[in-house]
């Protein structure tokens, strides 16, 4: 009987490593590590001063740039350097081992064969479904394995993530090196989708095809190193007591006792608690990013509709479906919307054609911020203080000073006119309700269907699914199409009377309540958690196909019932803007934060800020540097 494959951790200076299964290189010397496995450091010589001094020099700077490699690597270990660069390697080595010598990156060998070292990171606040490790087939970059590694530490599962010297990024790869999670309904060949439900992950087995978007980002570089928990079939399931099939990660702000939110709870977690994680991946349909986005005190974008492709992700309702992005830095979600272009396809939103879903506006700058009236100001003090103040740094950044307005009068005056005479509120009552339920059921109509047919009996529900797919049975196909047709009417009128594309575009202020404490073992209060009307500011994005950015401001202060010690709670504001101006929000966002000496990027763990007292908006400004970068 013969091994044809070996699983290996070793430790390393106190440290854990995966050794990756890919064959990378194997030595031409009579090097052999024999059954051990060394380390060494692979390196370019071009620009080193070939002294002790240089080499020090070197391998500091590598110690600083990356998590991944540590000075143990070249303590006893090999050191492998690229002497005269690609043109005398080319005729003896492959072209593929010539481009490995010439990255960066801590390896390990084992016998004569050189492997990449891959760091282990504990998962403590169970934000993965599943940590990943790429195919051990060479030229399958698009095909995953699960991670081959286990609780290390006894208490936590982990995550592998490979050296950043290894992807500098490039014209090519301008995302080389970038770490990114994915919610666990976008499909990556070679592992399961969980879609947050056993009972899916039971039906279908390894998926054997990956979403079109990730194959996107892998091919400019990006480096997918797991898979995030969600709300069973993308549902707003939090805990205590609506989770049920896998627990719910836990929300390192605060006291660590505080909510998730969803249904992209465990990407929210992975980007707050890890500063190995650069960006998450997730999916937005009726506030799936933004909420995360409020509760872990994130940046967060629900980008314009159908700009991006979700062919390979498991749907929920497409007509409000599109890419959502977390990150604790702006620039690295500016990376993700670069890296593509409006998708191609045949995507509706509210009876629309997609030329007409992907952009809308036609300059680069807005003329005016709308706050509407109907929803502001907000009822926590705290809370409206610091979106305020966030308003002013916005309008100092425009020139121009924000329009109050009422959408509802607004409407009474400007609407349809066979329609302007009935409330918009109650114009738009049931205008989500009927196609976000109707939907959010039949969507997983086959998948019920296969799953009865293989089992011989329902796939498992949570009850809050159950009450959740059971408004369905109400809604017929006319009033799911009747409702889409309304939002169609609110869209034109809002895209002709508030967002004005076509001149000076506008965008909106919406409030995102998360004032305060939100406590992870409080059942809610029956009733109220199935909206109804779009006359709402987290549905006013999603039924219009508009791009809204989440963008932290700050914290509010609060009394702990559970670590007795004031902890704070993230606050956010948010804009909203028109189809297509995913880039100008968050253009507008950092220059308006850079101009007024706020802090741009957040922190992993208890705190989004660094606290402090000088300010209303509780955090700290000392030693407080611009980080905004040429955009």
């Amino acid at each position: 009987m013969s091994i044809t494959k070996v699983n290996v951790v070793v430790d390393l200076g106190g440290l854990s490593y995966s050794v990756g299964t890919r064959v990378e290189w194997t030595i031409p010397t009579d090097y052999d590590s024999g059954s051990t496995i060394a380390p060494a450091v692979v390196f370019s010589t071009r620009g080193v001063d070939w002294t002790v001094d240089g080499l020090e020099s070197v391998l500091s700077a590598f110690d600083k740039a990356d998590d991944v490699f540590q000075p143990a690597f070249a303590q006893g270990g090999l050191l492998i350097a690229c002497l005269d660069g690609a043109e005398t390697l080319t005729p003896t080595l492959h072209k593929s081992l010539t481009r490995f010598l010439e990255e960066k990156s801590s390896t390990l060998i084992f016998g004569r064969t050189l492997h990449r070292a891959w760091r282990l990171y504990p998962d403590e606040n169970l934000a993965f479904t599943l940590a990943l490790a790429p195919s051990s087939v060479d030229g399958e970059e698009l095909t995953w394995e699960p991670l081959k590694a286990g609780a290390y530490s006894g208490l936590y599962p982990v995550a592998a993530v490979p050296s950043r010297l290894s992807y500098p990024p490039s014209t090519k790869k301008p995302l080389n090196g970038l770490r990114i999670t994915v919610k666990d309904n976008y499909h990556l060949s070679g592992v399961h989708t969980t879609l947050g439900s056993r009972s899916y992950a039971q039906l279908y087995g390894p998926q054997t095809q990956t979403s079109e978007i990730v194959k996107r980002l892998v091919d400019k570089g990006a480096v997918i190193i797991g898979k995030t928990k969600m709300g069973a079939y993308a549902g707003s399931e939090v805990p205590p007591e609506k989770c049920i099939d896998y627990f719910p990660p836990w929300n390192p702000r605060g006291d660590g006792y505080q909510g998730p939110s969803g249904s992209s709870s465990g990407a929210g977690a992975s980007v707050a608690s890890y500063p190995w994680v650069d960006v998450a991946l997730g999916t937005d349909t009726t506030g799936s990013i933004r909420m995360p986005a409020a509760s872990y005190g994130l940046w967060g974008l629900r980008a314009t509709h159908s700009r991006f492709p979700l062919e390979g992700v498991m749907p929920s309702v497409p007509a409000f479906d599109t890419l959502g992005v977390l990150a604790r830095s702006p620039h690295n979600l500016r990376k993700i919307i670069h890296s593509d272009s409006a998708s191609t396809g045949d995507r509706q939103l509210a009876g629309e054609s997609l030329s007409k879903t992907v952009v809308d506006k036609n300059c680069r700058r807005p003329g005016k911020i709308i706050v509407p009236t109907d929803w502001f100001p907000m009822r926590n003090e705290g809370q409206q203080k610091m979106v305020s103040q966030f308003l002013e740094a916005v309008e100092k950044r425009l020139g121009c000073n924000a329009l109050h307005l009422s959408f509802e009068d607004h409407w009474s005056k400007t609407g349809p006119e066979d329609l302007k005479s009935t409330p918009l509120q109650e114009y738009l009552g049931m205008s989500i309700y009927w196609p976000n339920y109707y939907d959010g059921y039949h969507t997983y109509d086959k998948f019920r269907d296969g799953f009865q047919a293989k089992f011989g009996h329902p796939p498992y529900a949570s009850p809050f699914m159950t009450r959740r797919w059971g408004l369905a049975t109400n809604i017929t196909q006319e009033q799911r199409d009747q409702g889409l047709a309304e939002l169609g009417v609110y869209y034109t009128w809002v895209r002709d009377h508030i967002l004005k594309p076509d001149t000076e575009y506008n965008f909106v202020l919406l409030p995102l309540r998360r004032p305060g404490a939100n406590y992870r073992d409080i059942v809610p209060i029956p009733g109220g958690e199935f909206s109804e009307s779009a006359y709402d500011p987290v549905d006013f994005a999603t039924v219009l196909g508009l791009p809204q950015l989440v963008i932290p401001i700050g914290q509010n202060p609060y009394e702990s019932r559970v670590s007795k010690r004031t902890e704070y709670a993230p606050i956010v504001a948010s804009l909203a803007g028109p189809r297509g101006s995913d880039d100008d929000l968050l253009q507008l966002a950092i220059e308006a934060l850079s101009e007024a000496q706020w802090p741009i990027e957040v922190l992993t763990g208890r705190t989004a800020f660094q606290p402090g007292e000088d300010n209303d908006r509780h955090v700290g400004l000392s030693g407080y540097q611009d980080v905004a970068r040429e955009l």
